[in-house]
């Protein structure tokens, strides 16, 4: 394995493209929120209950599909150690990445 595609770095590119995606999610569900009650539009619970449960699989097809896929090509290739390694250093990043947003969310509050 090179030196571009270590797990670590693949791993890293994951665990970056899957917080930008959360990003991406999070800030077009409060725009959307903030433009519902502008408009005084009280969406009826059973449209609100089957949005959520949209958004939640669409959600975790997108990120199983950013974390996973390679992975899971690695596998089947027989490349089994790679894919776990990759699989554990997304994990790792993803926590590094939360870490430092909810630090820079309690520095931001202060």
């Amino acid at each position: 394995m090179t030196h571009l595609s270590s797990p670590k770095r693949i791993g890293f590119v994951q665990a970056l493209g899957l917080a930008g995606y959360i990003g991406v999610f999070a800030l077009s569900v409060f725009r959307i929120q903030n433009w519902v009650h502008v408009k005084n539009l009280p969406p009826h619970p059973a449209i609100g209950m089957v949005l959520f449960l949209l958004a939640f699989v669409i959600s975790a097809l997108i990120c199983s599909s950013l974390v996973f896929a390679y992975p899971v090509m690695l596998f089947f290739d027989g490349r089994r150690r790679d894919a776990l390694q990759t699989v554990l250093w997304s994990g790792l990043w993803l926590i590094g990445i939360f870490l430092l947003v909810a630090i820079g969310a309690l520095l931001m509050t202060k």
